[in-house]
């Protein structure tokens, strides 16, 4: 959720604030939010050759229909290695939920990442509290197009509940386009369809309450990101 560059020096903190207003938020083949802000920032240091971050990170809905998606807070802690032919990423995070009545946990998640054609990723978590566990392979090209780099990002993974239901398959495409407005600003948006083999994204919403729903989804957003 926040962008943290690689590209401190040795001791030296770098600091990022990402504002990203989006149409949908989509995770993990299901659809937790619509019409929402999304808030993040954070700081990141090299200690050898590790880079240790931290960062905060806050969900508001926003809209008519708000009522029906709960606010988000995430407090994160991480380490990240980028090395020629790959790199990797490990990181906990707090997941909160202020004013409603969801239970907050603790989530484990990590990254591996080959430097080679298309980038494949292999991203899995694990939620500490609920036994939630997934895995997501990602990846894709990107080229540019004069002062913007475009992508395309194809993603496809499971969720396996902790209570024993059923898992979550999905999978989803995602194009973007990333443009620098100075050395320290970045401007981005993309847009996204998911499908899954569980009805878990918005068909309908009546009164701030969803009334029906469907096996896919479609969102865009927008983000500006600040580094220093």
């Amino acid at each position: 959720m926040v962008a943290l560059p690689l590209a401190a020096e040795a001791g030296e903190a770098q600091l990022s604030v990402d504002v990203a207003a989006i149409s949908a938020l989509h995770d993990r083949g299901e659809q937790i939010a619509r019409e929402a802000l999304q808030l993040g920032a954070g700081a990141q240091t090299e200690v050898q050759d590790v880079t240790v971050y931290g960062a905060v990170y806050r969900l508001l809905p926003v809209g008519g229909q708000q009522e029906a998606f709960d606010d988000e807070a995430g407090f994160t802690l991480g380490m990240a290695w980028d090395k020629p032919a790959y790199s990797a990423d490990i990181s906990a995070n707090l997941l909160t939920f202020p004013g409603e009545e969801a239970e907050s946990s603790i989530e484990l998640a990590g990254a591996f990442t080959l430097h080679t054609a298309f980038a494949p990723a292999l991203i899995g978590f694990y939620d500490t509290d609920f036994k939630d566990w997934g895995l997501e392979l990602a990846g894709g090209p990107e080229w540019e197009a004069g002062d913007w780099t475009i992508y395309a990002l194809g993603r496809a993974g499971f969720v396996q509940p902790g209570d024993d239901s059923a898992h979550r398959s999905y999978a989803g495409v995602e194009w973007g386009a990333v443009r620098p407005v100075s050395d320290s600003v970045e401007f981005s948006l993309f847009a996204r369809s998911d499908i899954a083999d569980e009805e878990t994204f918005v068909r309908r919403m009546q009164s701030g309450e969803i009334t029906s729903l469907r096996n896919s989804g479609v969102a865009a957003g927008i983000n500006l990101a600040i580094s220093h």
